[in-house]
Parts: structure tokens; C-alpha cells; sequence
């Protein structure tokens, strides 16, 4: 039997998509999934009256195996921000009387990036695709927002800096922050230049607070607040105009990113690096 090439295409997109779920700790469980490029992580949060889940990933499928932990459950969903591997998969969860929650840029970007992203990528991709619908947020806020799952407190805060929408979530009974993508290994990704202080600032506040233990970021290792320094490190060489030391063992993808950091953070740091490298 002969099989078409979309057929090929469609196995090894299941392959990619397969959701990892571990209980990380009691009541918090981690979805995680290796993409083309990359892994991202998300969370689910299972507090006594509420479950709150941090992300749904890249596409609904993704979401499958979450859904026993949401059985007679009221579900809040969390978008860290708008990018297409955090938010894509939301269509594959229960949406009666859930609330979904983001910064209020994140809910602006669903009447610009986001719908255009999608939208090239089902005419390139048409089947793998198809599934996916945008569901925006249904409750924004600005600055900061608590959300009490019973037993569980989770802090919502802005935190501009990857993306103008990106915000993290503390879990003070734990220590624990969710820190989305505004903090990852081996080094975060810039997307504009022009919060690039606020960003820094911001996780020099969190730095200094006593109660953060954990670190759990969507890309890279889970670390203990030593991920703050080493992401603060980098952002300030960036911040301050010249190219911060990285490893020479990253790959294609971090390394791409690192170029591209550079060009939006400097443009003359950029063009020095070109030069040497072509030396």
C-alpha cells in the first residue's frame, strides 16, 4: 500500500504533539511538548475549588491529555501571552463557563499578530492547521491580578519585555514562579528593544523577593532564582549596548535568536559580531 505525502506529514505531526503530563508537585501538574524548533511547557493548577490551567500550547490536540484533570471542575485559563504555542490549543478544552484571563495588550494582539499568524500558517499547512480556532481572553487587567483557587493563590503580573503582553504567575503557598517567557534557557528572546528596561527591572523586583523558591519557565530548565541572574545578565549587556557572552555549544535555533537579539537591541553590536564572524 502506498501512502501520500500528507499522510506522512499528518503521523509525524501526531509525534511532535504528543503532550507530556507529570505531576510536578501535589496539585501541580506540567504539560510539556517538543516542537520543531523547540519545547514549550505550560501548567495546569489544581486548587480545591478552582483549576486554573497556564497555557494551552500549539494546537487543541495538545490539550487531551489534561482533560480528566478537568472532569466537574471550574476551569480558569491563563494565556501567558499571545504567541501561537501558548494559546493555539485552547479549542481542545471545556469552555462552558470558563474564564479565560491576559493582559489586555494580549487581547489586542488577537485583532492584529495573532489572527495573521494563523492564517499563514493554514495556507501553508492547511491540514495540520484546521483544528485550531482563536479564542481570545475574556477578563484582562493591567498591572496585577490575584486569583483564588481556593486553597491556592496565584498572582498575576505584567511583565513586558519577550512580547508587550507577556505577564508571569507566583504561587506565594509554594514559591513557585510561572515565568512564561520572559525568563529561558540558554538565553530569552527579544522581540523589541523598547521594553527592554521595564523588563529588567521588573525581574530585579522579583529577584529581591524572598518568598520566590522556584522558577519554572515555558522553554528551558527549571531552575531555582539563579535563572533570574542568568537571564538579568544577558538582558543588561543587551540593555547597556554590548553582546553578551553565551555558550558556544548552542544550537541552530538559540543561535539565530541570539543574532536577532543583537540586531534589535543594537545594530552596531550586530554588525561588529557579522564581521568577526566572517573573519
Amino acid at each position: 500500500m502506498l501512502f501520500s505525502s500528507d499522510f506522512f506529514a499528518f503521523l509525524r505531526g501526531l509525534y511532535l504533539s504528543m503532550t507530556h503530563l507529570h505531576e510536578f508537585r501535589p496539585n501541580l501538574w506540567l504539560t510539556e511538548l517538543q516542537l520543531d524548533d523547540f519545547a514549550v511547557r505550560g501548567a495546569v493548577i489544581m486548587g480545591r475549588d478552582r483549576v486554573l490551567i497556564w497555557d494551552t500550547l500549539s494546537h487543541p490536540r495538545d490539550m487531551q491529555p489534561i482533560l480528566p484533570l478537568l472532569v466537574g471542575r471550574n476551569v480558569i485559563i491563563v494565556y501567558s501571552h499571545a504567541d501561537w504555542d501558548h494559546i493555539w490549543g485552547t479549542a481542545g478544552l471545556p469552555l462552558t463557563n470558563a474564564t479565560i484571563v491576559g493582559h489586555y495588550q494580549c487581547l489586542r494582539r488577537f485583532s492584529a499578530d495573532v489572527p495573521v499568524m494563523l492564517r499563514d500558517k493554514q495556507q501553508t499547512q492547511p491540514t495540520e492547521w484546521a483544528e485550531v480556532k482563536l479564542i481570545p481572553p475574556t477578563m484582562t487587567f493591567e498591572t496585577e491580578l490575584s486569583l483564588d483557587l481556593g486553597d491556592i493563590t496565584v498572582i498575576l503580573r505584567y511583565l513586558p519585555g519577550h512580547t508587550e503582553d507577556c505577564i508571569v504567575a507566583f504561587i506565594p503557598e509554594w514559591g513557585i514562579l510561572l515565568a512564561g517567557d520572559t525568563l529561558e534557557t540558554p538565553l530569552p528572546l527579544l522581540e523589541s528593544p523598547d521594553n527592554l528596561a521595564a523588563w529588567v527591572g521588573e525581574l530585579q523586583q522579583w529577584q529581591a523577593n524572598p518568598q520566590l523558591q522556584l522558577v519554572i519557565p515555558s522553554h528551558g530548565e527549571i531552575a531555582g532564582p539563579e535563572l533570574l541572574q542568568h537571564n538579568l545578565t544577558y538582558l543588561q549587556a543587551l540593555l547597556e549596548g554590548h553582546e553578551p557572552a553565551i555558550s558556544s555549544e548552542l544550537d541552530d535555533f538559540y543561535r539565530e535568536a541570539h543574532q536577532a537579539n543583537l540586531k534589535r537591541a543594537n545594530i552596531r553590536v550586530h554588525e561588529e559580531t557579522q564581521r568577526k564572524t566572517k573573519v
